[in-house]
């Protein structure tokens, strides 16, 4: 009873809603996250926040910080899934084209503690809620904050790939990581990242201390660290608070960056590859707006 009972309690449910949920869950999947998190940065403006550039490249730096965290306390505590996590049984009325995504969706390997979703929905969705200071007002923004966070740990729960301390603890991390990052950085675009690149260095240790029969824990350390260093050096030569990036260019830049480096997460090479093709991507991303003011 790791998880006192509530994930077996909730396999009862319809099955009409494992695939509500397995939908619901990529709300803190990494392509929603990074790619969400790109175009923000690209396009935000004065409507979101006081500094729209500024605040939106922390709010990166936050993205790179989730795969950092998840590594090094999944990897410190090397605690399994609940049994069942990585297959799942598509709905009979699903298309049958449709069956290997809803596998995917609906499925988790590796470690489960704490909930690398959780963790991750933390700190995203309570960096927007902290950082937009444009956006409705803070008690609002905290509140549909929370309610994000409570239907990713709960679609985690009833997909039966975590338990209920894994949630918890999850969301426990998520904050630490947050507030730390806001308390190192404030606003501070340069220092967020280089805190990033700081946390994947942490998780590179990690990985190899604790899991070294898991190579892909380190590959992804690799991938925060590039990604956290690469993306301040970025900051420091090109960064500034420039106006938006226009869409045109926003949407097919962040495209080709974006699928570059969510490629170098998938392709599995080598770590120091890893590290560096992500440091090239993000920091291609950061300078973009910088870039595009400079030729225009």
């Amino acid at each position: 009873m790791h998880g006192w009972g509530v994930t077996e309690a909730l396999a009862a449910l319809p099955e009409w809603v494992t695939p509500l949920f397995a939908l619901l869950t990529q709300l803190a999947d990494a392509w929603f996250v990074f790619a969400g998190l790109t175009l923000l940065y690209l396009l935000a403006d004065g409507r979101l926040a006081s500094e729209p550039r500024r605040t939106t490249g922390v709010l990166l730096a936050l993205g790179i910080c989730t795969i950092a965290a998840t590594v090094t306390f999944k990897t410190a505590f090397g605690i399994h899934r609940p049994v069942g996590a990585g297959s799942a049984t598509p709905p009979t009325w699903l298309p049958t084209l449709l069956n290997p995504v809803f596998v995917d969706f609906a499925t988790g390997d590796g470690f489960g503690f704490p909930s690398g979703h959780a963790t991750t929905s933390s700190i995203v969705y309570g960096g927007l809620a902290l950082y937009l200071d444009e956006l409705w007002d803070r008690r609002r923004r905290i509140v549909a904050a929370a309610g994000v966070v409570g239907i990713v740990g709960l679609a985690r729960l009833v997909l039966g790939v975590h338990h209920l301390p894994d949630v918890f603890a999850g969301i426990a991390t998520g904050l630490t990581v947050l507030l730390t990052v806001r308390w190192i950085a404030g606003r501070d675009p340069e220092r967020a990242f280089l805190a990033a690149g700081a946390l994947g260095a942490l998780s590179i240790v990690a990985a190899l201390v604790f899991a070294p029969e898991h190579p892909e824990e380190l590959l992804k350390a690799a991938i925060a660290l590039g990604a956290g260093f690469g993306a301040a050096v970025a900051w420091r030569r090109t960064g500034g608070e420039l106006p938006p990036v226009p869409v045109r260019i926003a949407v097919p830049g962040g495209a080709v960056l974006g699928g570059l480096w969510g490629g170098i997460y998938v392709a599995e090479l080598p770590p120091v590859i890893s590290a560096v093709g992500s440091a090239l991507a993000v920091g291609a991303i950061v300078a973009l707006p910088g870039v595009v003011g400079a030729v225009e």
